[in-house]
């Protein structure tokens, strides 16, 4: 005997669904970010919305940081989200201006990249930089 569906359990399903593939696009592909403050303008404006390509340059397996393949670098220009080394309850944006393998130098308010000065039409660096950094090294567009 052929049973038709209930519009109540066909709905549901149809919620189901769409929440199994809003998971699985959310985990894998995109996710979205608010821009919380003004270190990117003026690029980025504080309250301004994000997508971002999840699979840029690796893919993670969902809810942890084990990464199961890696499908690229980012490039110096690129604007990444990242978990700050210090603090990786934070998500960060921010551009990158140095990528593995590059020495970079920031001397008297100037960058150096491989010993060459590097125009910085994003911002600028304050005196007290220090000397400590992480690999791809990145910028915010204002100081």
């Amino acid at each position: 005997m052929d049973r038709k569906k209930s519009k109540t359990r066909e709905y549901i399903e149809s919620i189901l669904v769409a929440a199994l593939i809003a998971l699985v696009v959310r985990s894998f592909i995109i996710q979205a970010y608010k821009i919380p403050s003004g270190s990117m303008e003026p690029t980025l404006l504080v309250g301004d919305h994000l997508l971002v390509n999840r699979m840029s340059y690796v893919v993670k397996m969902p809810f942890t940081d084990s990464v199961l393949l890696t499908t690229g670098k980012p490039d110096r220009g690129d604007i990444i989200v990242f978990r700050y080394p210090e603090d990786p309850s934070k998500d960060y944006i921010k551009r990158v201006i140095a990528t593995e393998g590059e020495k970079v130098e920031i001397r008297k308010k100037a960058i150096y990249i491989d010993g060459k000065k590097i125009s910085d039409p994003w911002g600028r660096f304050k005196p007290d930089f220090g000397s400590r950094g992480f690999v791809p090294f990145v910028d915010k567009d204002n100081m």
